[in-house]
């Protein structure tokens, strides 16, 4: 006995086509959509991987590629200190060369002007030994120097523990009615040494040598040499300084 179409089950699947084709029912709510909320996020979460991680962050080249940069970067900067601190060292250096040729001059036509006979046939003479000397210079008009004046040069002491070069000038013979100046001025600070030598003949006849101190009354030396030292870590230096006198009667 065959079963009536009634009796029949349908499968379910064919029931729910059935009833979606056929749209809701009278009085029934639809159905709601679950919530994707918890799936997004939990995919969101997900690490990524391929090019998105590569977008994410550097690669181990680029790294290396940065830090390449910053070395050198570092090693121009580095470079420009040094030649600025070269810069003013040879800035430095040139100032007390300037100072020291001017000294240098200073002193040639300071000696290299010695008075000469005077009219009563008496002479200036030159006095000097290893550390210092004093000679009477010509007066010069140009330079609005009346009168004779007697110059010494001597090492005092200083500043800061080092020595001094000290030039002293006192008018020879002042002028009437007016009182002899004497003016002092430090012409070269920080020295360490001061020699002074003196070629001439000590006496009528003898042979011109190098000495460390003259007080022949009669003439000055032919030449003066004057030797400047100083502190081991001051970068100047003073080659050996001569000097031309006239030696005629």
């Amino acid at each position: 006995m065959r079963p009536s179409p009634d009796q029949v089950r349908e499968p379910q699947h064919v029931r729910a086509r059935r009833s979606s084709e056929a749209g809701p029912r009278i009085g029934t709510a639809p159905a709601r959509p679950r919530p994707t909320r918890g799936i997004a996020s939990r995919r969101s979460r997900r690490p990524r991987s391929g090019a998105a991680a590569r977008q994410a962050g550097f690669t181990l080249v680029e790294t290396l590629v940065c830090l390449a940069l910053a070395g050198l970067i570092g090693v121009l900067l580095l470079n420009a200190v040094r030649v600025a601190g070269g810069a003013s060292a040879a800035a430095g250096r040139a100032v007390g060369a300037e100072d020291l040729q001017s000294v240098r001059d200073h002193l040639r036509r300071t000696l290299g002007s010695l008075a000469q006979r005077r009219p009563d046939g008496s002479r200036p003479t030159l006095r000097g030994g290893p550390d210092g000397l004093v000679a009477v210079v010509a007066p010069d008009q140009t330079l609005e120097r009346p009168t004779e004046l007697v110059v010494a040069l001597a090492r005092v002491p200083g500043r800061d523990g080092a020595d001094d070069l000290l030039e002293r000038r006192t008018e020879a013979q002042a002028l009437p009615g007016q009182p002899a100046v004497a003016r002092s001025e430090v012409v070269l600070r920080r020295i360490a040494g001061l020699g002074i030598r003196y070629f001439g003949a000590p006496s009528e006849g003898a042979r011109p040598l190098w000495h460390t101190a003259w007080s022949r009354p009669d003439r000055p030396p032919v030449l003066i040499e004057i030797q400047i030292a100083f502190p081991p870590a001051d970068r100047r230096r003073w080659p050996p300084l001569l000097i031309a006198l006239d030696g005629s009667p």
